[in-house]
């Protein structure tokens, strides 16, 4: 199976799953899923939630790669090389927040949901370190276009100083979402949905204790 199609159609049908049943389960269409399968179109972002779905190692479906993992189930982890033909795995996750006394709040990502496949050269192209980046799933259309309800959002969680008209990833006031951040002259900031059917929301002296920056946003997949 030295190709990727191959491998989507073995796995699958191990798994005794139907085209459809994989495009729903990773959330895009059919047809998408069948051009992967058919070698029409030869890789995808999607490929280790596809490889979570159909219980098969993901770096063996992406690559060919570890073929005495391809039917266990795993907990994959991040892969390190320095040929751009390997890739490193990012996890998936969703925040979980603990909130005490003042202004400590604290944010974890304990919840792993899957991995995505980034060649090295992404990190050093868009100046980030890997051990920083995490990836979690966008809720609601208050940044469509830019960044719409089900998309993947790359966040670098080293970068939480707020650059005036950035993307952040934040906690507000028992929520977390992602908004376009303007630096105001008194010291507050706003918090802007790109949707314009959603007001901007102000962050200052009397409501700062509820509001903690979790990371930039820097990439996204949809």
């Amino acid at each position: 199976m030295s190709d990727l199609a191959s491998r989507l159609k073995t796995s699958r049908l191990k798994a005794n799953k139907s085209q459809a049943d994989v495009a729903e389960s990773v959330g895009i269409k059919q047809p998408t899923y069948q051009a992967l399968e058919s070698g029409k179109t030869k890789k995808s972002a999607f490929i280790p939630l596809i490889a979570e779905f159909l219980s098969v190692d993901p770096l063996w479906l992406a690559t060919g790669k570890n073929p005495e993992a391809v039917f266990d189930i795993h907990t994959p982890t991040v892969v390190d090389s320095s040929s751009d033909n390997d890739f490193i795995w990012i996890d998936i996750v969703e925040a979980s927040f603990s909130c005490g006394d003042g202004e400590s709040i604290e944010f974890h990502f304990d919840t792993i949901k899957g991995k995505f496949p980034f060649p090295p050269s992404f990190f050093s192209k868009k100046g980030v370190c890997k051990n920083n980046m995490k990836i979690i799933k966008a809720k609601g259309d208050s940044m469509t276009d830019l960044i719409n309800d089900g998309d993947y959002v790359g966040i670098d969680t080293a970068q939480t100083e707020i650059i005036d008209g950035g993307i952040y990833a934040i906690y507000f006031t028992g929520e977390a979402m992602v908004k376009q951040i303007f630096k105001e002259a008194d010291g507050s900031v706003v918090l802007h949905s790109l949707n314009t059917k959603y007001r901007d929301r102000i962050v200052n002296e009397q409501n700062g204790s509820s509001f903690r920056v979790m990371g930039r946003q820097f990439w996204r997949a949809g």
